[in-house]
Parts: C-alpha cells; sequence; structure tokens
C-alpha cells in the first residue's frame, strides 16, 4: 500500500534549480545532539536518499551519512569559564565551518541545540550574501525561556524556522516573538523508545546507573564523586552492583582511567558504551548529571537524583542569570521537584550516598517520584519528532520528498504504546 506525500510537500519541487540534489548542511556540537541530529539525517535521507547532508557533527551524524569536516563534539564544554579556555580552538573550527557553508552554498542550514555557537553561525550566516537564499532553521530551541530570554529577539531576526521540542515553547515564542515561524514536532526521545515488558524473575542484586555526563569534562569533574558514592553505598547495600554507561570508546576510556586512579577497582561497576536497553533499563535508580538522560529515565521509569557541579565563577554567574529553580527538565517540567537534585556545594558523596540509601529502601518514594515522572513524560507528544522534524526542512527548501521514501518512514510517526518504555537504541 503506497503512502501519499503529505499535501504541505505535494506541490514541492523534487530539486535544485541548478539540477543538483538537495543539500542540508547541519551542526550539532554536543553527543546528546548528535544523537538528535543522526536520527534527523536518517529521516531526511529516507525522504530523499539523493539529499546530501553535510556540516559537522559526531560519530552518530557521520554514521546516518553526513558529510563531516569534523567532530565538533569532541570540543563538547559547558560554562562560561569553560568555553573561554577552548576559545581559540573554537574560533577556528567556526572559521572552517563557515568557509565550508560558502564553498557548499546549502539549501538550508539547521542548527540541532549548542545555541553559544549556533547561533552566533547564524548571525554569521546572515551576513554572506551568497547565502542570501539560504533557509536557516533551528531545531530543539536555546532554552532561552530559562535563561537568555533576550537571544528570542536575536533569533527572530536571524532565523527562517524555528522547531520546538516542549509543547510550552511554541506559546512562549508566540507571545514573545510572534514574527518567529515555530512549530512543535515533539521530542525525539521518543523516536528511540520501544514498549517494555516487565522483567521476569526476582532478581537478588539492584543496579544502580552512575551516569557522570557526556562531555569530557563532566566526567572529569563527577565521576571521581560517583566513584565515592558507589564505595559509600556499598557499605550500606551489600547486593548493590553499579553499571556505567559511555557515549562512546573514548570517553569510556577516560573513565577506566579515572577509575584506577581514584582507586575504585574494587567495584562492582559494569562498563558499557551506549545507553542500551538491557543495561540502563535494568537499572533501580540512577545517579545522573543534569542533561537529557534525567527525561530517558523518566520515559523508562528509572527513579533517578540528579547532580551538577560547574566552576565556581560559572555558577555565581549562572545564579544571576537563569531564571527557573531547577536543573532538571523533570522538575522545570513538572514546575515541582519531582526528582531530588544536588547542585554545586550540596553534591558530595556523602550527601548523594544517604539520597540514594533512603531511596532504595522506600518503595513508597519510588513509586510517587515514578507518578510525578509519568505526569511529565505524557507531555512530551508521540514518536515522529525526527520525521516532523524532516518534513519541516524539506518544506521550508521546497523539496517533496520521494513517494517511495514517504512510505518507508510513514511508520515512524506512529506513537509508541502505553506501558513502561525502554530505550531501543545507544542514548548520549
Amino acid at each position: 500500500m503506497s503512502v501519499p506525500v503529505p499535501e504541505s510537500l505535494a506541490k514541492s519541487v523534487s530539486a535544485r534549480a541548478d539540477g543538483r540534489p538537495p543539500v542540508v548542511f547541519l551542526i550539532a556540537g554536543e553527543p546528546s545532539g548528535d544523537g538528535h541530529g543522526a536520527e534527523l539525517v536518517n529521516a531526511l535521507r529516507r525522504f530523499r536518499p539523493d539529499l546530501r547532508c553535510i556540516g559537522t557533527g559526531g560519530p552518530r551524524m557521520r554514521a546516518a551519512g553526513q558529510e563531516q569536516l569534523f567532530d565538533l563534539t569532541d570540543h563538547a564544554v559547558v560554562g562560561f569559564v569553560e568555553v573561554l579556555k577552548h576559545y581559540p580552538t573554537l574560533r577556528d573550527l567556526f572559521g572552517r565551518l563557515l568557509a565550508l557553508a560558502k564553498e557548499e552554498q546549502p539549501d538550508a542550514v539547521v542548527f540541532i541545540d549548542y545555541p553559544g555557537f549556533n547561533l552566533r553561525f547564524a548571525k554569521a550566516l546572515r551576513k554572506i550574501k551568497a547565502l542570501k537564499a539560504t533557509k536557516l532553521v533551528y531545531y530543539i530551541s536555546p532554552q532561552v525561556w530559562a535563561w537568555k530570554s533576550g537571544r528570542a529577539k536575536t533569533m527572530a531576526k536571524i532565523l527562517d524556522l524555528l522547531l520546538v521540542i516542549f509543547p510550552f515553547e511554541k506559546d512562549w515564542f508566540a507571545e514573545r516573538v510572534p514574527k518567529l515561524r515555530t512549530e512543535w514536532v515533539g521530542h525525539p526521545i521518543w523516536d528511540r523508545i520501544q514498549p517494555k515488558g516487565e522483567e521476569t524473575g526476582n532478581r537478588i542484586e539492584r543496579r544502580v546507573a552512575l551516569l557522570p555526563g557526556s562531555r569530557e569534562g563532566e566526567i572529569r569533574k563527577h565521576l571521581p564523586i560517583l566513584i565515592e558514592t558507589a564505595r559509600d553505598l556499598m557499605g550500606r547495600h551489600p547486593n548493590l552492583r553499579f553499571v556505567w554507561m559511555s557515549p562512546d570508546l573514548e570517553r569510556q576510556r577516560l573513565g577506566q582511567r579515572i577509575l584506577l586512579e581514584c582507586g575504585g577497582g574494587d567495584i562492582p561497576i559494569e562498563s558499557y558504551v551506549g545507553y542500551q536497553l538491557s543495561h540502563l533499563s535494568r537499572c533501580d535508580l540512577a545517579l545522573l548529571a543534569s542533561g537529557t538522560v534525567s527525561l530517558e529515565c523518566a520515559c523508562m521509569d528509572v527513579p533517578q537524583i540528579v547532580f551538577y557541579k560547574v566552576n565556581p565563577l560559572t555558577y555565581f554567574i549562572g545564579r544571576m542569570v537563569v531564571k527557573v529553580p531547577y536543573v532538571s527538565m523533570v522538575n522545570v517540567l513538572a514546575d515541582r521537584e519531582v526528582v531530588p537534585e544536588f547542585i554545586q556545594s550540596d553534591l558530595s558523596p556523602a550527601l548523594l550516598s544517604a539520597r540514594a540509601s533512603e531511596l532504595l529502601k522506600d518503595a513508597v518514594q519510588q513509586e510517587e517520584m515514578r507518578k510525578g515522572m509519568r505526569r511529565v513524560v505524557e507531555r512530551l507528544g508521540k514518536a515522529g519528532a525526527s520525521v516532523r522534524a524532516a518534513e519541516a526542512v524539506l518544506r521550508e527548501i521546497g523539496v517533496a520528498p520521494l513517494p517511495v521514501a514517504a512510505e518507508a518512514v510513514a511508520a515512524k510517526s506512529s506513537p509508541p504504546p502505553a506501558g513502561k518504555a525502554s530505550l531501543s537504541a545507544p542514548l548520549a
């Protein structure tokens, strides 16, 4: 049975005016963005196998078919002080990427999260006459509703289209910058999640996931704290095992070196690359650095404790500009504390271990947390965010998906069945 081309694209042209295949330039600068970018590249290429995806991202976008100038995720940093330390390198990469855009003259540039770099790049592109016809699309909006709200006006001036992943964001932008065309496509987390059946049998051992973050700086700062926390938890709960997952082999090797340096060779830690279904979904609790993984745990019904620590100056500046009281998106979306947070000076192995031990012992607390997380998850939309984003990009550049390709992609837009969910592919 054939699947019709979406009506919004039915009258679009099939290729560029010069006869060349369409070209989409994508930029992702962090492991999480690399994962979402890979899903988008896959959707674009399913719709249009002849389409070229170029630019920069990480290993997953490259594996999906992006022609990469370099791996930008190798340089992922967060914080004011941390960015300053890496400024010369980032400036060089910026220039190389800008030169590529001038040379290729893509039909569209898609910015995936990573606002500090991407918004500057978008402004630079707008100044280039040869790229006047290039459409600028932002996928996964900067969280301007939380801090630096003035960026919204800048975005309205330079972007052609904004694709947001949280439902409240569309209304937020419509109220403040109505001229900025904004579409809610849903959260791409559902594109990697499938229903999971209940575990059978009784497990004697309990597992705690240790998730220090995906950036190198986060691993160096957080993993020693998690190792000491695990050591303390072993004394309280002898039947515990720990699961540590890295986004790639390089970061796994870094973590293994830190483990040995901290004398953690005696701690029972299972180490894996990627957040696979068979690993994270089997955990009873996750200790995690604030990021996308907080929502991933919520989708999988895994109780969690969120933490984060940055340079003191970065934290001081952040406190002055951030407008929301929480760091976990679970708590932000719930507008209350559903999952515990240990931030900056509140983060220590002793405090983290004590709270984790309390939660492991209290089934009532665990269930209350799960109920709160489920209410948040219900607001994330349905599966198919990557497909809807791909459709929006193609619509923006006036290129229709091939009918056969549209049929192959149709299944990606189906919502996930109700019930406990689990990851079907590695996540950052």
